[in-house]
């Protein structure tokens, strides 16, 4: 069985993920924002998957410095990791930096995920079939890159700022795919699901977690996606994403981009 991470472990789909994934059998490392909201997942899991092996990791993802520590402790404490699963996302109503002087809707939905990764590849790289998991958005269609304004620096929206973080999270995606051959790197839209997040940005209710969590487990764990790479899937089949997403020359720069902000983060 397989050993797999989850961000945004807590609630919501994540949560719905770790407890279908366990009831497979799979060793799970439960991510949340504090050790104690990691432990209460752990004991939610357990309720239902009482024989399941489960980890936790805790880590602020609006600060990097935090989720560099999480990495280095998981690079010390497992094995391998299997499959990676970046599924924490926020949604913001108004215009809020993170501590490190990023927009918060790119801090937490992508550049955290970026990092994290990145620090990760050396556990993924010990698996024999390692995959990354990357939950976007259908919002992605939505998004713009705009290099001149990833930060709301001239103005702010919070669904632009949503959709914008959804297709950042798609076109990383995509790009680890090219960069990294030797490992399946796909994102996904988990469906409009009966979240927080929901609740937040649109003031609506959604299908249940119980469906959120199908896409993401399913390119977690399936036999039939094993080797694919690069695709975008909606309801576990793979499925056109915007036509941005394919534009490799945008996805290397946001790359950049991506890397030259945690390089100004850490002093490197």
């Amino acid at each position: 069985m397989s050993i797999i991470l989850i961000t945004g472990a807590s609630d919501g789909i994540g949560l719905e993920a770790a407890q279908q994934l366990a009831q497979q059998g799979h060793e799970l490392v439960l991510h949340a924002r504090s050790a104690e909201k990691s432990q209460h997942a752990r004991a939610s899991v357990l309720c239902t998957a009482h024989n399941a092996i489960i980890h936790t990791a805790h880590a602020e993802l609006a600060d990097l410095a935090s989720v560099l520590q999480m990495a280095n402790d998981l690079n010390t404490r497992l094995p391998r990791l299997d499959v990676l699963i970046n599924n924490a996302g926020v949604y913001m109503t108004e215009r809020k930096l993170s501590r490190d002087g990023v927009e918060m809707t790119l801090a937490v939905n992508h550049l955290a995920h970026y990092l994290l990764t990145a620090l990760l590849l050396p556990l993924l790289r010990k698996s024999p079939e390692p995959r990354v998991v990357t939950v976007s958005s259908v919002a992605h269609m939505g998004g713009r890159i705009d290099f001149n304004n990833l930060n709301s620096e001239q103005r702010f929206d919070a669904y632009y700022a949503y959709a914008n973080s959804k297709l950042a999270n798609a076109l990383f995606a995509a790009e680890l795919a090219r960069r990294e051959p030797w490992l399946a790197s796909n994102s996904l839209h988990p469906g409009v699901i009966d979240t927080k997040l929901l609740h937040t940005g649109f003031d609506m209710t959604g299908s249940k977690v119980t469906d959120g969590a199908l896409t993401p487990v399913f390119l977690a764990t399936s036999a039939t996606v094993k080797g694919v790479s690069g695709k975008y899937f909606d309801h576990c089949k793979a499925t056109p994403a915007a036509a941005s997403v394919n534009d490799v020359a945008l996805a290397k720069q946001l790359w950049q981009w991506s890397e030259n902000t945690i390089g100004r983060i850490f002093n490197l």
